[in-house]
């Protein structure tokens, strides 16, 4: 009887053992070993064979097995400098695969990835998925679609609706670029070593330009951090702090009543707010 192929547990196990290393936690590693996870983010991020894919972070390149297989061209960012010669031998006679050893968010985005638009499939890691995301959005027209793992209070954050916990800062910002959907959810066991949070997939449609009509994205961004600052506060007291403004007109030009709390207003919402704000 032929025996059953190695689990990707089990080749995690024994690369880890090959290489001579652990899981460091300073780079958040937490190795994805769930084929059925990898098969739901690949099949979500719907790769065509002309598209370019960007992998962030592939660390043993499980999901980088799959993707060789779907994508034009494959890119692969890993910073953890032994991991990504073990990549780089690996997949050394792929002609449409390329092995970069960099931190992605000191990256030069433009001179190292020369093609126009990329799609980004990857499990972030956990200490970096933020700002991560931010640098994706900042660079949306080299990037327009992301499907990530993230642990999961930041997805549901992500994609969070007006009136609910999880909605914040983070769910407004990320969402005045980008139409985020919940792709599915993924325990510890998923990953080795197993972390203490669960996770998520999500994938980010990223837009040119705002979704809502914005005059200022940088006042826009301060009366959003204001109003979720001290999130029991009322508009009218949280929005003193951005200062210079009559608040009383500013409401009532932009028909919201300031007795509301920040996490009731919608996106469109904080766009008419910001946009009344001088007049």
């Amino acid at each position: 009887m032929k025996a059953a192929p190695p689990t990707l547990l089990q080749q995690a196990r024994f690369a880890l053992g090959e290489l001579g290393i652990r899981p460091h936690k300073r780079l958040g590693q937490h190795f994805l070993i769930d084929a059925d996870v990898i098969q739901r983010m690949v099949a979500a991020a719907a790769i065509r064979p002309e598209d370019n894919v960007l992998e962030i972070g592939p660390g043993l390149g499980a999901l980088s097995e799959v993707l060789v297989n779907q994508a034009g061209q494959l890119i692969l960012v890993e910073m953890d400098t032994t991991l990504a010669e073990r990549l780089a031998a690996r997949f050394a006679h792929e002609g449409y695969v390329r092995m970069i050893t960099a931190d992605f968010l000191r990256l030069d985005l433009k001179d190292t990835l020369r093609a126009q638009s990329f799609k980004v499939v990857a499990s972030l890691p956990y200490n970096a998925a933020t700002p991560i995301l931010f640098r994706l959005l900042d660079h949306r027209t080299q990037f327009p679609q992301a499907t990530v793992m993230l642990q999961r209070e930041v997805a549901e954050r992500i994609t969070a609706s007006p009136g609910t916990k999880a909605y914040g800062v983070l769910s407004v910002l990320i969402q005045l670029y980008a139409t985020p959907e919940a792709v599915c959810s993924v325990g510890p066991r998923s990953f080795f070593p197993a972390p203490q949070v669960h996770s998520q997939v999500i994938k980010l449609i990223f837009h040119k330009e705002p979704r809502v009509e914005v005059a200022d994205e940088g006042l826009f961004r301060q009366i959003v951090k204001a109003a979720f600052n001290q999130r029991r506060k009322t508009l009218r007291n949280a929005l003193r702090s951005v200062g210079g403004a009559d608040l009383e007109a500013i409401g009532q030009r932009a028909d919201i009543d300031l007795q509301r709390r920040g996490e009731t207003l919608s996106l469109a919402a904080f766009a008419r707010l910001t946009n009344s704000w001088r007049g």
